[in-house]
C-alpha cells in the first residue's frame, strides 16, 4: 500500500570522517592566520629613525651621540595623538609611518632614573631590553633645574590659535621652542649665571625684542654649532674655547656684533685668515689677519681677498685671536653673522646667543633653502656686496648681516620670511574674524578641542604639578560650551608605586593618554631591586596595550647625567 508522505525531507547525512581532509583543514589554519595577520599588519604604525635620532641612540657609542631634546618627545607624543603637527616640515628624528592608526599612547615618566642607571643595570632589565629597540639619549629638564611636567605639558596647539602660532614661528616645532625661556635651554648648555632674560623694556627703534631672532638650542645642534656638550660634541671640539667664562643672561638691550671670517686652505684643512667683528653703529672695534699654523694651499682670493703679501709680516695665531675676542665682548653679546657656525668653526670658539640671517631670513618659501647674503644686501638693504674682484670683505660682510638684522627688528618677525608671508596671506584670506590669541595653552586644552580623552597617575608628590594645567583645560570656555560637555580630562592620585601602575594598565586602553608619572628615590643599596621592579612593571603596562599602541619610557635624568627616552609602537611581534 502506498503512503504518501507529503515532500520529502532531506536525508541527514553522517559525515564521514575523513582525516585527510581534517589534515588539509588543520593546515589552512595558520595559513588563514598569516593572511589575517598580513591585512592587520599593513595598518600597524611603523616607528624609525632619522639620521638625528640614530646619532642620538645608545648603539651610538657615547663619544659619538649628540643627544635629543626633551621637546623631540614631546613632538612624537602630540603627533600620535593629533597626526601631524609640524606642517612646514617633518619631524627632525624620526619617522612614523601610518601614524593616523596610532590607537592610543601610553608614557610613563621616572623622575631620579638617568641613563647611568641604565648602563650599570641594562643586563638586568630583561623585558625593556626585550620590548624597546630604540633607545635614545635626551638632555632633560632635571640637568638645567626645570620642570620636567611644564616642559612636557605646555604646547600652544589650540585649534582656535593654531594658525596664528604657525604664522609667527612658522612651525609648530619652532613655536615649541620660542614659548620657552631661551635661559633654560641655554643653561644646559653654557656657564649661563642665574637671572631672568625677560626685558620688555627694549629700544625704540625695534618693534619686538631681539631675543625674539635668537637661534634656539635646537637649532644650534641642527645648524651644527660648536656646542660643549658631552659625547661627540665633547670630542671634536676638545680644541674650542668658549668666548667667555661665564655668560649673563641675554636680553632685549644686550648688544649686538656683527661678526665675519675669511679662510683659506692648508694642508690641515680650512683655517682662520681674517676676522672683523663691527658695532651696532657699524663701526669695526676688531680686525686682524691671522697666520695659520699649517702651510697654505691656497688662499682662495676669489672669496678670501687673502693673498701671500698679506700675510707675509703677520705673526698672530689664532689662540691671540680667541683671548682678544673674549676680552673683547661683553658676556651678554649677540653675535650676528650669516651661517655663522663656519666662523665660529673658523675661530673654534662656541658662543650661546647667535641671529643667523640665513636662518631667520627666507626669501624662497623652503625652510631647507637659505639665502646668500648677497641677495639679502641687494633685496633688503639696495646694496650691492661682494662684487670685487680682490675676493669678500670681512668688513662689509660683518656690517650687512647687521644692517639686514636691524632692518628686520623694525619690521616685525614675518619680515624677510617668505614662509611667514605666504601663511599671513593665506590667513587674511581665509580668516576674517580674529580669534582670541592664547599662546600658553596645555596638551590637554587640545586634548579637550579634539575631543580625546586623557588621564594622569600618580602619587601626591607629582600630580599637583599637573593640577594647574588640567584645571586650566577644564575651565577653558572654548572647551565648556563644545556641547556643553567637558570631555575626560583626569587626574588620579593613588597612594604608593604599584597603585600607579595597576591603575595605569586598567587605564592604557579606555584613554587616548594615559600617563604614569613617578618620582623615585634610589640609593645603592635598593637600586638593583628597583630597576626589577621597574621592568616587571613596565612588562605589565606593556602587556596591557592594545595592538598599534604607541608605548614611551622617559628616564627624567639627574642634575648632573642626562636621561633616556624608549619607544615602540605595539605590533603583531
Amino acid at each position: 500500500m502506498f503512503i504518501d508522505r507529503g515532500p520529502e525531507e532531506p536525508v541527514k547525512k553522517k559525515r564521514r570522517k575523513n582525516l585527510d581532509t581534517d589534515q588539509e583543514n588543520e593546515n589552512e589554519k595558520p595559513v588563514a592566520i598569516e593572511m589575517l595577520q598580513k591585512v592587520r599588519k599593513k595598518h600597524i604604525p611603523n616607528l624609525r629613525l632619522k639620521p638625528a635620532g640614530d646619532i642620538a641612540s645608545l648603539i651610538t657609542a657615547e663619544e659619538e651621540r649628540i643627544p635629543l631634546m626633551l621637546t623631540d618627545i614631546q613632538h612624537l607624543l602630540l603627533h600620535s595623538l593629533f597626526g601631524n603637527i609640524n606642517l612646514s616640515q617633518p619631524p627632525r628624528w624620526y619617522v612614523l609611518d601610518k601614524g593616523n592608526h596610532i590607537s592610543h599612547t601610553t608614557c610613563i615618566i621616572l623622575e631620579g632614573l638617568s641613563i647611568h642607571h641604565w648602563e650599570k643595570y641594562q643586563q638586568q632589565m630583561i623585558n625593556l631590553n626585550k620590548i624597546f629597540k630604540h633607545k635614545i639619549e635626551i638632555l632633560t629638564p632635571s640637568v638645567y633645574n626645570a620642570s620636567l611636567v611644564k616642559e612636557l605639558a605646555l604646547v600652544p596647539l589650540s585649534e582656535n590659535d593654531k594658525e596664528a602660532i604657525i604664522q609667527k614661528y612658522g612651525s609648530m616645532n619652532l613655536a615649541l621652542e620660542a614659548r620657552k625661556d631661551l635661559m633654560v635651554m641655554m643653561r644646559a648648555v653654557f656657564p649661563i649665571e642665574d637671572g631672568n632674560s625677560e626685558n620688555f623694556d627694549y629700544s625704540n627703534e625695534d618693534a619686538y625684542p631681539r631675543t625674539q631672532l635668537i637661534l634656539s638650542a635646537w637649532q644650534l645642534v641642527e645648524d651644527n654649532y660648536p656646542l660643549p656638550l658631552k659625547g661627540k660634541l665633547q670630542n671634536a671640539y676638545a680644541d674650542y674655547v668658549l668666548t667667555k667664562e661665564e655668560y649673563k643672561p641675554v636680553t632685549a638691550k644686550s648688544p649686538m656684533f656683527g661678526l665675519d671670517c675669511e679662510m683659506c686652505l692648508t694642508n690641515a684643512g680650512s683655517e682662520l685668515t681674517r676676522v672683523t667683528i663691527v658695532n651696532e653703529k657699524h663701526e669695526s672695534i676688531y680686525e686682524t689677519l691671522v697666520k695659520p699654523y699649517n702651510d697654505i694651499t691656497d688662499y682662495l682670493t676669489k672669496y678670501s681677498g687673502i693673498t701671500a703679501s698679506l700675510l707675509t709680516n703677520v705673526d698672530k695665531r689664532l689662540e691671540d685671536v680667541q683671548k682678544e675676542i673674549r676680552d673683547l665682548l661683553p658676556p651678554d653679546a649677540i653675535l650676528v653673522g650669516h651661517s655663522l657656525n663656519t666662523d665660529l668653526h673658523a675661530l673654534k670658539m662656541m658662543h650661546p646667543y647667535v641671529i643667523d640671517t640665513s636662518v631667520v631670513f627666507n626669501i624662497t618659501g623652503e625652510r631647507c633653502r637659505k639665502p646668500k647674503l648677497k641677495v639679502l644686501a641687494r633685496e633688503f638693504l639696495n646694496e650691492i656686496i661682494q662684487s670685487g674682484k680682490e675676493g669678500h670683505c670681512s668688513k662689509e660682510d660683518a656690517i650687512a648681516t647687521l644692517k639686514v638684522v636691524q632692518l628686520k627688528l623694525k619690521k616685525d618677525l614675518e619680515f624677510g620670511d617668505a614662509v611667514h608671508t605666504n601663511r599671513k596671506q593665506y590667513k587674511e584670506n581665509m580668516i576674517k574674524v580674529k580669534q582670541k590669541e592664547e599662546y600658553a595653552l596645555s596638551i590637554f586644552n587640545h586634548i579637550i578641542e579634539q575631543k580625546k580623552t586623557s588621564i594622569v597617575v600618580g602619587c601626591d608628590n607629582i600630580t599637583g604639578d599637573y593640577h594647574t594645567y588640567l584645571t586650566q583645560a577644564k575651565e577653558s570656555l572654548n572647551s565648556q560650551l563644545k556641547k556643553n560637555k567637558v570631555k575626560k580630562v583626569k587626574l588620579c592620585t593613588v597612594d604608593g608605586i604599584e597603585e600607579v601602575i595597576s591603575k595605569l594598565t586598567e587605564s592604557v586602553s579606555e584613554y587616548n593618554l594615559a600617563m604614569g608619572h613617578l618620582k623615585l628615590e634610589t640609593n645603592v643599596d635598593n637600586e638593583l631591586h628597583q630597576m626589577l621592579d621597574i621592568d616587571a612593571w613596565i612588562q605589565r603596562v606593556w602587556d596591557s596595550l592594545k595592538l598599534s599602541g604607541l608605548f614611551v619610557i622617559v628616564f627624567g635624568g639627574t642634575a648632573d647625567t642626562n636621561g633616556i627616552a624608549m619607544m615602540r609602537v605595539k605590533d603583531l611581534t
